[in-house]
């Protein structure tokens, strides 16, 4: 039921062109949103292997560490990142990785609302900013969309301790629906700071994901 629920609304999405002011620009973060749901069209599921790698720094030492795992997503909105033998010094490193979701899940999590567009990367990424819809430790978070394929170009997370965290993807220039081959991740919390790169390896797109997953 809910495979043919989120087909149901793909289908409905892609019928709908967004529509664009005289400009070029779209006016909503609706709009944008409808771009990005419409960019990845036909997506109901996948799971990729990927390996982290990076240093954590706690107090005046800065550790190296690396880790693997697996991510997984079941549409609309079923996410989960396992992590594999993770080093005790990147725990909470990887926790914080493991909670903040992904670009098919933050629309349910966050209200959104666009403000205007900012210079990135050779082009006017539109800036969406979400806030929580539930209260948590999340203050906002802030992602800025290439205005062509709709790919989220980078994402800024703002807490309520003031720690800071940012994510980069790098998008498969061949992938149909813009999911990342790899990822920049760089925390500044309280606790520690870390960076880390995330390289992902190949995608199963459109597969079965057992229920028991989204549970661990």
């Amino acid at each position: 039921m809910r495979a043919a629920a989120a087909l149901a609304v793909a289908a409905l999405l892609a019928t709908i062109a967004p529509a664009r002011s005289q400009g070029g620009d779209l006016t909503t973060a609706a709009q944008i949103l409808q771009g990005i749901a419409q960019s990845q069209n036909g997506l109901r599921s996948y799971r990729v292997p990927l390996t982290m790698s990076g240093h954590v720094k706690v107090k005046f030492i800065s550790v190296p560490f690396s880790m693997s795992g697996t991510q997984y997503f079941e549409a609309p909105d079923r996410q989960a990142l396992h992590m594999d033998d993770v080093p005790g010094i990147a725990k909470s490193f990887a926790t914080t990785v493991s909670n903040i979701g992904t670009p098919q899940t933050w629309p349910q999590t966050y209200t959104i609302v666009l403000q205007g567009r900012r210079q990135h990367d050779h082009h006017n990424a539109y800036v969406l900013v979400g806030t929580p819809k539930k209260a948590g430790n999340v203050k906002s978070v802030t992602m800025l969309v290439n205005p062509e394929s709709f790919a989220i170009e980078d994402v800024f997370f703002a807490y309520q301790n003031g720690s800071k965290l940012e994510i980069a993807p790098a998008h498969h220039d061949k992938n149909p629906y813009h999911l990342p081959e790899s990822m920049t991740v760089t925390a500044d919390f309280p606790g520690y700071s870390g960076n880390a790169v995330i390289a992902y390896g190949a995608y199963e797109t459109n597969v079965a994901i057992p229920d028991a997953v989204f549970r661990q």
